[in-house]
């Protein structure tokens, strides 16, 4: 099974792949989970009713959340 983790940054908007037969991208897309916790970013996924939901790295299921989305805290003013 394959997922997709968006990454909204100042170069705009990446996107990496991983596949859970293959340990490797899973490792790596793990290492953007820890590099986004320590930047303060927030990893959220869209559930089925149209909201989000935060994901962490031990809430992640690679095989059931496969489009994540890594954004910026925003704060209002």
């Amino acid at each position: 099974m394959t997922g997709n983790i968006h990454i909204a940054d100042a170069q705009g908007d990446t996107t990496r792949t991983w596949d859970t037969a293959d340990p490797a991208t899973v490792r790596e897309i793990e290492e953007v989970f820890r590099e986004a916790q320590t930047a303060g970013r927030l990893v959220y996924r869209q559930t089925g009713d149209g909201t989000g939901e935060q994901v962490t790295l031990t809430t992640w299921n690679p095989e059931q959340h496969t489009e994540v989305i890594v954004a910026p805290r925003l704060a209002g003013g």
